[in-house]
């Protein structure tokens, strides 16, 4: 027997953008866990249908076990390192993400980080409030962009992007460094492929970080990487925090091995207020904000509400991360597995 009462949607802090709720709750009972904590999303689970999860915070195993009749989890982004993934498929639950919809703002934001780097413009704009702007105009604290050398970690979509503004807008030479592509795809972005971690470090005036964040990328720039990159040189990442050691990257900054840095993404995230990362003159902080631009949250709330409804009409949605387990999902839905019927 297929639901016919309206399912319970989950809202692990409130979407990005209103239209995706407003679309929810136009086929579901919506609930939004505004300030979330662990405990309260236990509690809220365990009627929902359907789990919302805004990165940082983290669907864990234990609430995913709670949640007896969820169907589908969705992130918010693309990532899906919030979610346990492995734990949901055992239960027979799709995760679905929201892919392609940052490639646009957050390689936009990765590119003015490096020119915030390059041409000082936040120092700049700090000083000028303190009345200090005109007492150190030297032009050796700037640099530009044309014909440098940026490294990238990661060539996926983002990356692509970045190494293309990079080329087209600066004639900066790009070095891509990523095992899981072959030097023909660094070819048509007209970037080098670089076999070799280290060597792009030692050759990248900036480097910038693009990949998942993986069991095999978690702390993959570390005091080694770091030393080897040159004392002149920058690193962004617009990534995820934990890919770079967060320590070795303070001392890097404190110690000069490196000339600057500018992140958007923290391990832990958000950072705590005594973090020295906000005594660091040279380094740029944001606040996890490069994929969020006014298009872009639209449109990754719209994503998330239209898979998570195309799940619950039983419907395989659009980016199913874990497409081994639709069968049993389907078959939930259905009601045929005994003790995890539909929701409703």
């Amino acid at each position: 027997m297929r639901p016919t009462n309206r399912p319970k949607v989950l809202l692990v802090g409130s979407m990005y953008h209103r239209a995706g709720e407003d679309l929810l709750a136009a086929h579901a009972d919506v609930h939004v866990l505004s300030d979330p904590d662990h405990e309260a999303i236990l509690q809220a689970i365990s009627t929902a249908s359907a789990v919302w999860v805004r990165y940082p915070t983290r669907l864990r195993g234990d609430a995913i076990r709670k949640g007896r009749q969820l169907l589908v989890i969705s992130t918010s982004g693309r990532g899906t390192d919030a979610v346990d993934i492995p734990e949901a498929t055992e239960r027979g639950i799709a995760v679905v993400n929201n892919p392609g919809l940052g490639i646009i703002p957050v390689s936009e934001h990765t590119v003015a980080l490096m020119l915030d780097l390059a041409k000082q413009i936040s120092r700049s704009d700090a000083a000028m409030r303190k009345s200090d702007g005109w007492t150190n105009r030297d032009g050796a604290a700037r640099i530009s962009l044309e014909g440098r050398t940026v490294g990238l970690i990661g060539l996926g979509t983002i990356g692509t992007e970045v190494a293309r503004k990079c080329i087209a807008a600066f004639h900066m030479r790009a070095l891509a460094y990523d095992p899981y592509i072959s030097p023909s795809r660094a070819d048509e972005v007209g970037a080098i492929w670089v076999e070799d971690l280290a060597d792009m470090l030692r050759e990248s005036d900036f480097v910038s970080v693009h990949a998942e964040l993986t069991h095999e990328t978690r702390g993959m720039i570390g005091e080694a990487e770091l030393r080897r990159m040159r004392p002149s040189a920058f690193l962004v990442n617009t990534a995820r925090g934990p890919i770079v050691q967060q320590a070795a990257l303070i001392r890097a900054l404190r110690e000069g091995w490196i000339r600057g840095a500018a992140i958007d993404v923290f391990d832990p995230e958000p950072p705590p207020p005594d973090s020295p990362l906000h005594a660091l003159h040279n380094l740029i902080l944001t606040p996890h904000v490069a994929g969020l631009t006014a298009e872009a949250v639209h449109d990754l709330s719209m994503s998330a509400a239209g898979q998570i409804l195309h799940v619950l009409r039983g419907e395989r949605p659009a980016h199913l991360v874990n497409p081994e387990v639709w069968a049993r999902v389907r078959q939930r839905w259905e009601g045929t597995i005994e003790g995890s019927a539909p929701p409703g």
